[in-house]
């Protein structure tokens, strides 16, 4: 009898440090940073005004021997040619933006992108090619 709740003990006290050691102790909400994302177009280097594309946003995630991007959110620019969105500044995140006959894409490592930045994704049409 008193092996068993000995046994239980031990699982319990294991598995607490295993819940304790799994939180970072950092909340989401304190990662998280805004920045506008403008789409410019290749030729022109002027924002693709009145174009409405698509912005994806991915972030790096390991799986099981090789790593893969998780997509987090889908935005459309604005008829200005930019949106403002939230990123978690702690992960590697992916921008790709698409379009009709058009694609881009940029990414930063973790901790380069900063509160307020401007990110400027350059369209390359795929008609002139």
């Amino acid at each position: 009898m008193q092996l068993n709740i000995l046994k239980v003990k031990i699982a319990l006290s294991i598995s607490i440090i295993f819940l304790v050691s799994s939180c970072n102790g950092k909340s989401d909400l304190k990662n998280q940073i805004t920045v506008r994302i403008t789409s410019i177009d290749s030729k022109t280097k002027q924002p693709r005004v009145n174009k409405f594309d698509t912005i994806d946003i991915r972030i790096k995630k390991m799986g099981y021997l090789m790593k893969r991007f998780v997509k987090v959110g889908e935005y459309t620019i604005d008829s200005m040619g930019s949106v403002t969105i939230k990123v978690d500044c702690t992960e590697e995140n992916h921008f790709i933006l698409s379009g009709p006959y058009i694609y881009g894409a940029t990414e930063f490592s973790a901790g380069e992108l900063k509160d307020g930045q401007k990110v400027n994704i350059e369209a390359i049409s795929l008609e002139d090619r």
